[in-house]
């Protein structure tokens, strides 16, 4: 029988007032774009406004004046992300995850495999795959046909990979992330129940992590390229055909469009936009939206043409004055 707590029960937990029904069957934890009438997810108050279009079961969002009716509600005075640690915690404690599979893997007939792999239960691994020597793969992950993974390479629960992906040596795919929760007194790590998802014909180079979601999934889009040495942190985006270079890290939260290309040893701040078919000339720091189209370089980066501009001024300005 699946696992599930209620709403009461939960609101219970977090010493929280509620409104709406207390019987809800709740299955787990979702982030708004992703969640169902079976699952809890939580409300930022500056999107408040978005509540109506969700399909949650329940929602966790600070209290205030004007919410919709006729939905299951959990109130907190504080920032509903500050109540994510113990509502997670508590879905783990009652086994909504984490729980060992007991069905053993499924591997195709021709798939090549090296030595030293480790396969989890409940885990699929598609027709024509090859897995390298000393690839770990964890419960529930789904590998398609003709995929071919690094040696070393370690895939976390719960992660899937399309077809015709290539996946390099040594990286950490879908595996534990770096969302922490800051207090008065200390950092507190997030318990993590996300996943990862790679689409199909993804190109993935050597010692890349690709860290798996909190609460939502990190997605790769298909046909994407991502070379060596690249961070790529939860519950980020990125679409369809995007080109990503060596030494880029993407912070958590962030979204990538289609056909994007990041040059290398850049960088793209957490819950920043990146508009498609846009470019970010080697060593861009991202900490704004990036509309769709747009070149931009530097740190903070700006429209090229104008960083351009700017850095001829300072070497005019910085030469004027060597001659006066």
């Amino acid at each position: 029988m699946r696992k599930y707590v209620t709403v009461g029960a939960l609101a219970e937990h977090l010493q929280c007032p509620m409104m709406g029904d207390r019987e809800k069957r709740l299955y787990g934890i979702a982030l708004m774009e992703e969640s169902s009438d079976d699952m809890l997810t939580y409300v930022p108050s500056d999107r408040i406004d978005r509540i109506e279009m969700l399909r949650a079961g329940a929602i966790l969002t600070r209290a205030s004046i004007g919410l919709p009716l006729h939905r299951n509600y959990i109130y907190t005075r504080r920032d509903p992300y500050e109540m994510l640690v113990q509502a997670i915690q508590f879905l783990i404690d009652n086994g909504l995850y984490g729980s060992p599979c007991q069905t053993t893997p499924q591997i195709a007939d021709d798939c090549m495999i090296g030595d030293y792999v480790s396969v989890g239960n409940g885990s699929e691994v598609g027709a024509g795959t090859l897995l390298s020597h000393g690839v770990v793969i964890g419960e529930r992950v789904k590998i398609g046909k003709f995929c071919q993974i690094g040696a070393n390479t370690v895939i976390g629960s719960d992660s899937s990979i399309g077809d015709h992906t290539i996946i390099g040596s040594c990286c950490c795919i879908g595996t534990e992330n770096f969302e922490y929760l800051q207090t008065p007194k200390s950092w507190i790590k997030i318990p993590v129940v996300g996943r990862a998802v790679i689409g199909e014909h993804v190109r993935i180079g050597g010692n890349v992590v690709i860290e798996k979601g909190t609460i939502g999934t990190t997605a790769i889009g298909s046909d994407t390229q991502i070379e060596n040495l690249v961070q790529i942190g939860h519950e980020v985006r990125i679409g369809s055909g995007c080109h990503i270079v060596a030494c880029t890290a993407i912070a958590g939260w962030a979204e990538i469009g289609d056909h994007v290309t990041i040059y290398g040893q850049s960088a793209v701040n957490n819950r920043i936009h990146v508009g498609n078919h846009a470019v970010l000339l080697a060593r861009s720091g991202v900490d704004k939206p990036i509309a769709d189209d747009q070149i931009v370089s530097g740190s903070p980066a700006q429209n090229h043409h104008e960083e351009m501009r700017f850095q001829a001024f300072l070497r005019k300005l910085y030469r004027m004055r060597r001659k006066g």
